[in-house]
């Protein structure tokens, strides 16, 4: 099924699948350890990657939020200081894409590393 420059079909259905592996242990602990509100932490992740998936064509995996999951499950953060840590990943990324500070490392850093 195409609507206008996206395409949904099967491949893009595996593709979509492909993030479970992470996504899913990484809610869980959220919910669990943390003690994050299922409904919302859910119902917010879902309209990030529509969001993404619209705006740039394509779900967008963030990479620097799982590290970030990571850290927060294994330190028991507290449900406030995980939404300051992301509200603060968002401001860096921000500044980064309104300064084209993200072209000029992509400029610097070797393609090996990427």
């Amino acid at each position: 099924m195409r609507f206008k420059s996206l395409e949904f079909n099967l491949r893009e259905l595996a593709g979509s699948m492909g993030d479970f592996g992470t996504l899913l242990p990484l809610a869980i602990g959220y919910i669990a350890v943390n003690g994050l509100n299922p409904a919302g932490f859910l119902v917010m992740m879902g309209l990030a990657n529509i969001v993404t998936g619209l705006v740039y064509g394509l779900p967008m995996p963030i990479e620097p939020m799982k590290v970030l999951a990571a850290v927060a499950i294994a330190q028991h953060w507290s449900p406030s200081l995980i939404y300051a840590s992301g509200f603060a990943m968002d401001v860096i990324w921000l500044f980064f894409a309104a300064t084209n500070l993200v072209g000029w490392i992509s400029k610097v850093t070797p393609k090996s590393v990427i």
